[in-house]
């Protein structure tokens, strides 16, 4: 009896070490073609997984490496070196731009940009990608506060995704709610949401994003959309795009949207109030939609007829004016990405394995936004030195408490 229940045990054993071989087996394959590069994280619902490599194709294709401190490209040191200049850039995916190569990314053109700039000349620059799929500026604020600040930045590049970016704001507007709100009470920004508020959402969303490293749900909705990729895509006739809100184009017509552009207001205004006390150089930037910068106006048009409006740049002035009445700077992309691709013909979005002028940048975008955020950059240090404010010196170290001497 004793011989047949050692066997049984024996035959359990090897089931569970087959089932698990085949498992890791499941998961390096996973990882080989569909890696999963985020994880939970308390404050910001999620973020990049320290120390993840894998290729990307879903849109696009690049080699993505994650940093140890969660953001794509290298391992920065806390302290800065003598001579070198920061740039932090906080944005969503367009920041993170996983779907072209990393010294392709608009952070990385930045980088290079100002080093041509003639108050830079001898000056190393690092421009840092902080940026992460799927973040509103809610995301954005915290992560400024919980890490940019530890690498003491000199400038501070916000960029504004508005296609999305106000109803992330929005409890009530958005869907994942696994990120942080705020609601504006008594003249101040108050932290607020499910995340915030309940332990059992918190350990909801954890689950969510840790099980999904495991890769297996990963795997199994990336194979679905590459076999149905092409099914319902956007095209010129029918330029829709899921992640996009339409209601963007016009004024809000309703309290929620009211609540969500005022909320986006406040943290970015708060953004720029926070940067001005670390006295670095703060710069928003709205990036554009696809359908802004399609290279033919007759297309353009149509879509302005259909939504009732005579033009697709309402979020951008508006953002634009917010920037006048808080005395802070704003590039609007959109005007200046358009003139580009209607001159030159050229798709700004799209890929080969993607609808073209549709989704993220492409090189070319990337390419146009580096040099356009540069020279704004740039112009902004030309025009602040000469009403004979000091160039950077070094900078104290620490988080929140550093002073930063003006650019």
């Amino acid at each position: 009896m004793m011989k047949k229940w050692l066997g049984i045990a024996a035959l359990m054993a090897f089931g569970v070490g087959l089932a698990l071989g085949i498992a890791d087996i499941g998961v390096r394959l996973a990882n080989r073609w569909f890696p999963y590069f985020y994880c939970y994280d308390d404050y910001r619902g999620w973020g990049l997984n320290p120390g993840a490599r894998g290729w990307y194709r879903r849109e696009g294709t690049a080699y993505v490496r994650i940093s140890q401190d969660g953001f794509r490209g290298p391992d920065y040191p806390r302290r800065k070196a003598p001579g070198v200049i920061r740039v932090a850039v906080l944005g969503d995916s367009y920041v993170e731009a996983m779907q072209v190569p990393e010294d392709k990314t608009f952070t990385a053109v930045l980088g290079r940009e100002l080093g041509d700039c003639p108050l830079l000349k001898g000056k190393h620059i690092e421009a840092m990608n902080l940026g992460v799929d799927g973040y509103g500026t809610a995301q954005e604020l915290v992560t400024l506060r919980r890490k940019a600040w530890q690498y003491s930045p000199d400038i501070v590049v916000l960029a504004i995704f508005l296609g999305n970016d106000i109803r992330n704001n929005s409890v009530a507007l958005e869907g994942d709610r696994c990120r942080p709100f705020f609601s504006y009470q008594d003249g101040r920004l108050h932290l607020t949401g499910p995340l915030a508020d309940s332990p059992a959402y918190r350990m909801w969303c954890a689950a969510r994003f840790d099980y999904r490293d495991l890769r297996f749900l990963g795997l199994f909705k990336n194979t679905w959309e590459a076999v149905k990729q092409g099914a319902g895509a956007p095209t010129a006739e029918h330029p829709v795009e899921r992640a996009i809100n339409y209601n963007i184009y016009k004024p809000p017509a309703d309290r929620a949207w009211e609540d969500a552009w005022r909320i986006t207001e406040e943290i970015i205004s708060e953004m720029h109030d926070e940067v001005a006390q670390h006295h670095a150089m703060f710069l928003a930037v709205t990036e554009d939609t696809s359908i802004q910068v399609w290279p033919e106006p007759q297309t353009r048009k149509r879509f302005e007829e259909k939504l009732g409006v005579s033009d697709l740049f309402y979020p951008d002035r508006r953002i634009a004016e917010l920037g006048r009445r808080s005395q802070f700077e704003v590039l609007n992309l959109a005007p200046v990405l358009q003139s580009y691709a209607q001159t030159r013909h050229v798709f700004l979005h799209g890929f080969k394995n993607t609808p073209m002028g549709f989704g993220h940048w492409n090189e070319a975008g990337h390419e146009q936004a580096g040099r356009a955020i540069a020279a704004k950059v740039c112009n902004m240090l030309i025009r602040q030195n000469q009403k004979g404010a000091s160039r950077p010196t070094e900078h104290h170290p620490g988080p929140f408490n550093s002073t930063h001497p003006a650019l």
